[in-house]
């Protein structure tokens, strides 16, 4: 049977018994899991290690967990993929967030544009489904995600790897040709695409915009097209 599988916020170590007081952890792990002392979790601590765990005890406000195995989790792309992807609808924004971190993304910023159809961005929330993605993936470190930022300021904080950007009105896309970049950055854009000063804007900055062909996607299945067309062969 597949062990359970959590993401903890404090370093392990190997050799060290492991004392966890994180409540909702606890309370899931008590009244949803119905785990007790004896039991086996597997826990990760963003560090690229699995440890199998049995946990000594288990209480309301603590467990202790001896740690009785160590090993790699599942190996992160070779490239670090950088999104920033429009704020589109919530329900389809959360999917997004959560096929990121399954596929391998490094950093998700959400991007403010003319046609940003979310207003309110509850980054907790959506750190906790960062969270449950990598738990359940296999990952062994979970993507930095930040709060939304204008588009203009993206090119003022993030001038330091190639960025490409996909719209219906970009040339066809060669998917083999970044594959090389060890670092590299994707806009995507709302519901609508980008507006035309959002397109002149990547002209001014030199960024290359792509279509994914003839198709018209979703917003957030256009992300996951090109997080899988990038990632799944680094």
């Amino acid at each position: 049977m597949r062990l359970h599988r959590f993401f903890v916020e404090q370093k392990l170590n190997p050799s060290e018994r492991v004392v966890i007081e994180d409540e909702k952890l606890l309370h899931q792990w008590r009244n949803v899991l119905r785990l007790e002392a004896g039991d086996q979790v597997v826990l990760f601590d963003g560090f690229g290690q699995d440890h199998l765990c049995e946990l000594a005890t288990l209480a309301r406000k603590e467990a202790v967990c001896i740690i009785r195995e160590s090993k790699k989790s599942a190996p992160a792309p070779t490239q670090q993929f950088f999104l920033f992807v429009s704020l589109i609808k919530k329900e389809r924004f959360e999917w997004l967030l959560e096929k990121a971190t399954e596929l391998g993304v490094a950093q998700i910023r959400p991007v403010i544009a003319e046609r940003s159809e979310l207003k309110h961005f509850n980054l907790e929330r959506a750190k906790d489904i960062l969270k449950e993605a990598a738990e359940q993936s296999g990952r062994g470190n979970l993507p930095a995600l930040y709060e939304p930022m204008e588009l203009s300021n993206v090119f003022k904080e993030y001038h330091y790897f190639t960025s490409i950007a996909f719209d219906p009105q970009g040339e066809v896309f060669v998917k083999d040709r970044y594959h090389k970049e060890d670092k590299l950055g994707a806009l995507i854009g709302p519901e609508g695409g980008w507006s035309a000063r959002e397109l002149e804007l990547f002209r001014e900055k030199k960024v290359p915009v792509y279509s994914l062909g003839t198709p018209t996607l979703r917003a957030e299945t256009a992300g996951v097209a090109v997080m899988s067309l990038l990632l799944l062969q680094s």
